[in-house]
């Protein structure tokens, strides 16, 4: 009995280990590639005129998903999918200085309190809760209050360098935190 407790923690921790990386891989697809109830969801807007759309699935590990990436009102956005096309997540490409203050102070605390030094390469809200159609009506009006903000930070610990995914809900307080594992594919925004 308790080799096999041990058996199972060992498998628990490795698998928790296993999704604190971001090893992110995407591949550009066609639109027709992409699932019906996805494309229904977008076309829903379509009034809204997108620009530069672009259509990609991703695997990051083992997780699949797809993801339609667009330009609208000035500002980069990316909306992932589930591979059977519900909505998981919809971005939106931000300045550090559009966080309101007092979650960029709990930020900023966060990160000079785990790190030795830091430089913020990337801000994005993120909105996620909801029905799918409010959820992307939401991030379409620049002037809402996202679920979360996702920062990627370039860090500096102990005289290493590595780079996160670091997750912050609205108020600015710390949620989640993955290690990007830099890919051939990494210059690929768009």
């Amino acid at each position: 009995m308790k080799k096999l407790c041990f058996f199972l923690f060992i498998i628990f921790s490795l698998s928790t280990i296993a999704q604190s990386k971001k090893e992110e891989v995407e591949q550009r697809i066609t639109r027709d590639k992409m699932p019906l109830e996805a494309l229904q969801i977008l076309d829903f807007f379509n009034d809204r005129k997108f620009k530069k759309e672009h259509y990609f699935f991703e695997k990051d590990g083992n997780r699949g998903s797809y993801e339609a990436k667009f330009i609208y009102n000035k500002s980069v956005y990316s909306v992932e999918f589930s591979p059977k096309g519900k909505l998981e997540d919809v971005e939106v490409v931000i300045k550090k200085q559009q966080i309101p203050q007092k979650p960029l102070n709990k930020i900023e605390s966060f990160l000079k309190d785990n790190f030795d030094a830091f430089k913020i390469v990337k801000v994005q809200k993120q909105f996620k809760n909801g029905v799918a159609k409010e959820v992307f009506e939401k991030s379409l009006l620049l002037t809402n209050h996202p679920d979360n903000f996702e920062i990627i930070v370039q860090t500096r610990l102990k005289g290493s360098y590595y780079k996160y995914e670091i997750l912050f809900d609205a108020s600015g307080d710390y949620k989640e935190k993955r290690k990007v594992v830099k890919n051939q594919f990494d210059y690929l925004i768009f």
